[in-house]
């Protein structure tokens, strides 16, 4: 019997739970719209009193001409393998949470939207709402959003006169993925994607976009690709976005010209953590006296802001032009960035970094063909903890006064193996720290291998260094809490900076000899010796014809005979060492390749003997060894390597005035020297 009851009762939970789920699909439709179903209009679908949450609008082929306001939770979306063309008078899509409903939770799907010219595409007001799979064409804007948690992926945007995408958000999360925004023509202002927040964001994602063909062409045209936080114009503070987590990767954007200045990327937040990864930013360019920032970033939270893996192009402005600007109140990560070629601008920076209550590192960065008619700096990298500057490759930095690498650790600052080279001009490193360390970089082809930056030669007095984050205060007094300690202990710390003490021992400067005018001390110490010298070996040194030998190059010996080659992985890598021959090949009489960590190999391959090789390797210095190359028949003695030199030209140009890189950081721009 107890069976029996048992089994009924199985079987009555069975059925309740299918009437159940049965009940749950019922409750949604499907209504289709068309010139030849029961709705010719997509508001009428909507509006009829059978439609309730969570139906589906299904709409077929054909031209729409209305203004749909969504004020229930629905699925709008194009019927499978139609188009359908909205011709909007207004807004194409406006959904809604007002006194005429609730369209919370709805979804907008593949639809072609045509605007007029004062027209949105789509106007979000609701939450929980997504939009995909649409081409909105013209009017002022393709998509607004003042919303929570909403989803905007795979829409096409062009045409629009101001904005692609424009949000004020309210609260939740906010994800842009996979949309493309184009050929938008402004006067004075013309964005790709620009957001504010009016609450609380937990999480805002802007991945995989392309935004291209943007221009601003009125006076004092700017335009800002992709935005977080309102910018309020050249003379104010942009406003801080809230958000907690914030995701910037994948994003291509291209094809930007503004007569005044334009921002490929401003990020302004609170947020706690920050990854800012994988963007391609190319072809940027203002017109006279205009500006450009490639990729800036204000993160204002306690936690890690990366900033890695991003690529930087062709960027072409007048007054000033810079790769990568970073501030972060956290712990600050620059690694694996590429960036070249900046030109025209009288001021002119790679990678620009400031770690304002935390440690810093710039590690694996490479920056090349940064140019200026005037002032042009490489990397910059400024903390007020500790800073790490590791393994980054600094090519072709050139200007008038020009410096490859600044770095300003105010407890201290590491140095290691950086691959810098310069144009014969210029200087490799300054370096502001009283606890400064530089070993194993490559720091060649220079007025000046490294100098201590001297506060007392530099124009502007501390007081006016200190005035940007001063106004900052003035303007911001909701700030202050944050500013105010950090105004004041970078106060004491630029007086306790006065001069800087540098350990800069074991670095190759593209000659066995450095001359000591090279080096700066300033008010400070510089301790450069000893310093690492070229060698080159071949083993073996005697071979038969048709035989090879390996020819190695390296600087893992230092100028008093220490040996260095422990530390290997600890060296610079990258261009170049040149290697020639006078007898065989190594590939072809003369071959260039790159450093791996202080180390560089060929192979001589005796192809003409029996004789002597004379083979040289070049990294400014030259050395040279012999390698006997012998007929058919065997030799047991070997020729000992030769090592001569011959020493670099000394350029004879005297100290130039640039020192400029600390103020940069503070005060948002390059300065010229007072």
């Amino acid at each position: 019997m107890k069976r029996k009851m048992g089994t009924n009762l199985f079987k009555s939970l069975f059925l309740i739970m299918i009437l159940f789920l049965g009940a749950s699909n019922a409750s949604a439709a499907q209504w289709e719209v068309g010139s030849d179903q029961v709705y010719t209009t997509i508001q009428s679908a909507i509006d009829n009193g059978n439609t309730l949450d969570d139906d589906v609008i299904n709409v077929h082929s054909g031209t729409y001409t209305e203004d749909v306001i969504v004020n229930k939770k629905l699925t709008i979306q194009v019927n499978s393998g139609d188009e359908v063309q909205l011709q909007a008078t207004n807004t194409g899509f406006s959904v809604v949470n007002d006194s005429t409903g609730d369209g919370s939770g709805s979804t907008i799907d593949g639809f072609n939207i045509s605007n007029s010219a004062s027209g949105t595409g789509i106007n979000v007001s609701a939450d929980n709402c997504t939009v995909k799979n649409n081409d909105i064409n013209g009017g002022t804007t393709g998509i607004a959003v003042s919303g929570a948690n909403t989803t905007l992926s795979d829409n096409v945007i062009t045409g629009q006169s101001e904005t692609g995408i424009l949000g004020n958000l309210t609260g939740g999360f906010f994800t842009v993925t996979g949309n493309s925004i184009s050929n938008i023509i402004g006067g004075g202002l013309a964005n790709g994607i620009t957001v504010s927040t009016n609450g609380s964001v937990t999480d805002f994602n802007i991945s995989e976009n392309t935004i291209s063909k943007i221009s601003a062409v009125g006076v004092n045209g700017s335009v800002f690709a992709i935005q977080l936080g309102k910018s309020k114009g050249a003379d104010g503070n942009p406003e801080m976005a809230n958000v907690t987590n914030l995701v910037v990767t994948k994003n291509i954007i291209s094809q930007i010209s503004a007569t005044s200045a334009i921002m490929g990327m401003e990020l302004i937040s609170n947020s706690n953590n920050a990854i800012i990864s994988d963007n391609d930013i190319y072809q940027l360019n203002t017109g006279t006296g205009g500006s450009v920032y490639a990729l800036e970033a204000a993160i204002i939270g306690n936690g890690t802001v990366l900033v890695s893996k991003n690529q930087i192009s062709k960027i072409y402005g007048e007054e000033q032009a810079a790769g990568i600007v970073t501030i972060a109140l956290g712990y600050l990560k620059l690694e694996n960035n590429l960036v070249s070629d900046i030109s025209k601008a009288k001021a002119t920076v790679a990678v620009l970094g400031l770690g304002l209550l935390n440690n810093a590192t710039f590690e694996n960065n490479s920056v090349s063909n940064i140019t200026s008619p005037s002032t042009a700096a490489g990397i910059v990298g400024v903390s007020l903890g500790n800073l790490n500057m590791l393994h980054n490759t600094v090519m072709g930095v050139n200007g008038t006064n020009d410096v490859s690498m600044v770095t300003a650790g105010f407890n201290t600052t590491l140095v290691d193996g950086n691959n810098l080279e310069g144009d014969g001009s210029g200087i490799g490193i300054v370096i502001c720290s009283p606890n400064g360390t530089i070993n194993y970089n490559r720091i060649v082809n220079y007025d000046y291998y490294i100098q201590n930056f001297l506060f007392s030669n530099f124009g502007p007095n501390i007081d006016e260094m200190l005035k940007p984050i001063d106004d900052a205060m003035k303007k911001h007094p909701e700030l202050e809490p944050i500013l105010k300690p950090i105004r004041d202990d970078l106060d004491k710390m630029f007086h306790r900076l006065e001069n800087s003490n540098t350990t800069a021992t074991y670095n190759w400067y593209g000659t066995n000899s450095p001359a000591e005018d090279k080096f700066f001390k300033g008010n400070g110490t510089l301790n450069y010796t000893p310093w690492l010298v070229l060698n080159i070996n071949a083993s073996p040194s005697t071979i038969n014809a048709g035989a090879t030998s390996a020819i190695t190059a390296d600087v893992y010996h230092d100028s008093e005979g220490g040996d260095h080659s422990a530390d290997a992985a600890m060296f610079f890598s990258g261009p170049q060492v040149t290697f020639t021959t006078d007898m065989g090949n190594l590939g072809s009489k003369s071959v260039v390749t790159s450093w791996i960590n202080g180390f560089a190999m060929v192979i001589l391959r005796a192809e003409e003997g029996p004789g002597i090789a004379t083979v040289t390797a070049a990294d400014y210095q030259i050395v040279q060894t012999a390698v006997t190359i012998l007929g058919t028949q065997e030799c047991s003695t070997s020729v000992n390597t030769a090592n001569n030199t011959i020493g670099m030209q000394e350029t004879g140009i005297p100290i130039t005035t640039l020192l400029l890189a600390v103020f940069m950081v503070f005060s948002g721009m390059l300065l010229k020297r007072q």
